[in-house]
């Protein structure tokens, strides 16, 4: 079996985000910045801390499954702070034949995922899982700081939004590196599932 590449993984990504923006459509959003999009994220970093710390990992939901879904809600996260700010949506998402809302169904998700850099994931050395993770943790920390009180500007959130992104992709990095079988596993799978 070969090995997938990233750009494969990127697809992957692209046509899971697809099947379950049909499904939950704005459920990610709904309630906003602090209660829906934080919220969601927090739930992931939370499983990958408590798996670091050595908690089993649920059986419907691997360490590789919530790697992928903190990076999918980072991106989306990037998606709706480029509605929040013109200069924002220029940064993130303009020159791609998109438009606003940027959060709404795939077209802006799939430009965000269409910049990320995703050579950590073809990486043959790095961070091991152990390592990618308390990054993970230090930028969801610095992100979360944007909401004690006041409300952060939101070009300090998303040049946070940002780190978190790209520490999740070098997390997932990590992950190909550590359980290999298991990346090709996924990658496959989920070719097969949404293809």
């Amino acid at each position: 079996m070969t090995e997938p590449t990233s750009e494969e993984f990127r697809e992957v990504v692209r046509l899971l985000h697809r099947a379950k923006d049909a499904a939950y459509r704005d459920a990610w959003k709904k309630r906003g910045e602090v209660m829906s999009i934080m919220a969601n994220i927090a739930r992931k970093v939370d499983r990958l801390e408590y798996a670091a710390d050595g908690a089993p990992v649920a059986q419907d939901e691997s360490l590789l499954d919530t790697a992928v879904d903190l990076l999918v809600y980072s991106l989306k996260y990037q998606t709706y702070l480029a509605d929040q700010h013109a200069a924002v949506a220029a940064m993130l998402c303009d020159g791609n034949g998109t438009t606003a809302p940027f959060s709404d169904g795939p077209g802006g998700f799939e430009v965000v995922l269409s910049r990320l850099d995703v050579t950590p994931l073809d990486q043959v050395e790095g961070p091991d899982v152990a390592q990618a993770t308390r990054c993970v943790l230090v930028a969801f920390a610095d992100l979360e700081t944007c909401f004690s009180g006041t409300p952060a500007p939101i070009n300090q959130r998303v040049e946070r939004a940002l780190a978190l992104t790209r520490a999740a992709t070098a997390l997932l990095g990590a992950l190909r590196r550590q359980l290999p079988e298991r990346y090709r596993d996924f990658v496959a799978t989920s070719r097969k599932e949404t293809g």
